[in-house]
């Protein structure tokens, strides 16, 4: 019995031993930067480590870990006189612009090397560093080529603005901001051809140009009209303070009424005509305008500008809204209806009023003069004796009129014929013609196919 326990307790000491070795070999294969982060008055850290497990991919994202890890170190102050300040001091401004900072610092972090790599069977780890006076060296060295960049390119800003280019001169005002807003935490100071001194005097620089935009309807106000088949666009020009046409550049474009739909972006032509497309108009009758804001992500699209820099210009900018005004008012018709029984003209308007109760709303209007009128509807109706009518006349004493009636809508201003219909096929009997021909406009088959034409003939001037 003595020696079954002694056996067994040389078991157990055996396999006490083996486990005490096993995680001995374990700390001594780990690197002591992994489970202990080191400390180095003199250099950047930065350690990163990935699962083996997210994917193939795993050596990239330990790399990307230990460089956001590495950029962590490298504090961003923003004083409190700081430009950054100066301008807008909310917390989500803040809270935006320190992650530019960050993402710009991953991003640009130059210098760094690769001190050690360790891996088991279920992570993989890096670890990096970056001398902290070469990165202060470089840092200035790369402030310095940067601001002389911008400055550059604001210098030449002032060249494009005095020839008139206007765009041209913008474009490369928001571009040296892009290159410059890394440096937004300091204060920058540069000289300049034109006293653009600064950030904040480059964004005013910006935002005074952008206000001097202003928009005109020309000689005619804009109207437009509701329920259309089609909407023509509404025209408005673009002038700079210069008095000199706004070419070529682009703009969102918002409706102040639920009523009218439009395309929400426009760009200006060689003439500095804008065209608003509308998509749908309710009748309203009343005046409307649009607003225009300049569309910087457009006219920045495809240079070399982040869109964090444009989302953070825009925080430093204030430009007012541009109306441009416009009027919704009812589709104006002038309804010219000749109504002729043989050789007389029929007092008595039979046809008239039917077509006028087929244009009650209030999207149409009916006017009395032509002139008004946004389309002519012409109406040639009479009657006429039927080549069977003496026939009939012989034998049974009755007369025989076919009622026709000519149908046609007119373009008041372009004169263009938009819809023409002829109605025939349409007869009164009577004991003589004139009789025969007032049964004619008094038949039942006549109001069903003026009722068929007039149909069409208003789905050329309205679609609900």
């Amino acid at each position: 019995m003595k020696s079954i326990f002694t056996y067994i307790l040389i078991i157990c000491l055996l396999l006490l031993n083996l486990t005490v070795n096993s995680q001995n070999e374990t700390s001594d294969l780990a690197p002591s930067w992994v489970t202990k982060r080191p400390v180095n008055s003199s250099k950047f850290v930065g350690i990163g480590v990935a699962d083996k497990a997210s994917g193939n991919n795993y050596q990239g994202e330990a790399k990307k870990n230990a460089l956001y890890d590495l950029s962590s170190e490298i504090k961003v102050v923003i004083s409190s006189n700081s430009i950054l300040y100066t301008v807008q001091n909310n917390n989500q401004f803040n809270e935006n612009f320190n992650s530019l900072i960050k993402l710009t610092n991953t991003d640009n972090i130059e210098g760094y090397r690769l001190v050690d790599a360790y891996e088991n069977e279920k992570q993989y780890w890096l670890y990096y560093e970056l001398d902290k006076q070469e990165y202060e060296n470089q840092k200035a060295k790369k402030k310095q080529h940067t601001i002389a960049k911008a400055v550059n390119l604001i210098n030449i800003s002032f060249v494009d603005e005095k020839d008139g280019n206007f765009t041209g001169s913008l474009k490369k005002r928001i571009q040296a901001f892009g290159i410059l807003s890394p440096y937004l935490s300091d204060d920058v100071s540069f000289e300049t051809t034109n006293n653009v001194k600064n950030i904040i005097e480059l964004s005013n620089t910006i935002q005074k140009q952008l206000q001097s935009i202003t928009v005109t309807t020309g000689k005619v106000n804009q109207v437009i009209k509701p329920y259309q088949p089609s909407y023509t666009p509404v025209l408005y020009k673009l002038i700079l303070r210069n008095k000199n046409p706004l070419v070529d550049f682009p703009f969102v474009v918002k409706s102040d009424n639920e009523n009218v739909k439009i395309f929400e972006e426009a760009t200006s032509n060689s003439l500095g005509d804008i065209e608003i497309k509308i998509k749908h108009v309710k009748p309203l009758n009343q005046e409307i305008y649009f607003t225009l804001n300049p569309d910087i992500d457009k006219l920045m699209n495809g240079d070399s500008v982040s869109r964090s820099s444009i989302v953070l210009l825009k925080q430093f900018i204030e430009t007012s809204q541009l109306k441009a005004f416009a009027n919704v008012s009812p589709i104006s018709i002038f309804v010219n209806c000749i109504e002729k029984n043989g050789a007389k003209i029929n007092d008595q308007k039979i046809i008239e009023p039917l077509v006028l109760s087929k244009f009650v709303g209030e999207e149409i209007k009916i006017v009395e003069t032509k002139e008004t009128a946004d389309f002519i509807i012409d109406i040639d109706a009479a009657t006429f004796k039927d080549i069977s009518s003496d026939i009939l006349k012989d034998n049974y004493s009755i007369q025989l009129a076919f009622l026709k009636i000519k149908l046609s809508l007119r373009n008041t201003a372009t004169k263009e014929l938009i819809y023409n219909s002829e109605i025939s096929d349409i007869y009164g009997y009577g004991n003589s013609q004139e009789t025969a021909g007032l049964n004619a406009f008094q038949s039942d088959k006549l109001k069903t196919k003026l009722n068929e034409s007039l149909f069409f003939l208003k789905r050329k001037l309205v679609v609900y």
